[in-house]
């Protein structure tokens, strides 16, 4: 028979064993659109990005894009600069740099394709239409040198049943060469 000693040692260590196994086992995984990108997430910008005016700079697999030229359905990326009104049809320049994420979040939004359609066309009726979901990961930014750029949207369109937002390795495809998403130290 056991004495009350011995007892004491089996809970004890069944007690550690069963916490054990439900610790943390949860990893890094860039491959999945389940986790975020990180608050201290460096955004290194390797070359001068360039438009003819607006507030955002798009890219995908590498390359900077229009807006038209985008495959929605495909992720890509967008850099997004505070621009004043005056401003808007002055050329954007973002310089080679380094930014700090210094928050993330998700957001779905449902946009109706056909309506957009007739909107650019000039018709008024915008009751019908598909609709699509944009999936959208924004990254606000920070940098001393650029405090105009302040976010790194990146998004794909979807069926609206759709739950998936682009994955950090879906986030760097985007990227391309142009930049490097490092994640702080410690994440793999």
């Amino acid at each position: 028979m056991l004495d009350l000693r011995a007892i004491q040692t089996i809970l004890i260590l069944g007690t550690v064993v069963l916490l054990h196994g439900c610790a943390s086992t949860t990893t890094y995984d860039t491959a999945t659109s389940v986790t975020l990108p990180r608050v201290g997430t460096m955004v290194k910008l390797n070359q001068e990005l360039a438009a003819r005016g607006g507030v955002r700079i798009f890219l995908q697999n590498g390359y900077q894009k229009r807006f038209s030229e985008v495959a929605k359905l495909e992720p890509y990326c967008q850099f997004y600069v505070n621009r004043s009104s005056d401003e808007l049809n002055q050329p954007l320049t973002i310089e080679p740099d380094t930014f700090i994420v210094q928050r993330v979040y998700r957001r779905k939004e449902s946009v109706s394709t056909e309506a957009l359609q007739v909107a650019s066309e000039g018709e008024a009726d915008m009751d019908h239409g598909s609709s699509q979901r944009t999936m959208s990961t924004f990254m606000e930014l920070i940098s001393d040198k650029q405090p105009a750029v302040t976010r790194l949207i990146c998004s794909r369109w979807a069926d609206p049943n759709s739950i998936h937002h682009v994955s950090i390795d879906e986030i760097v495809q985007s990227l391309g060469d142009v930049a490097e998403f490092i994640p702080p130290s410690g994440d793999a």
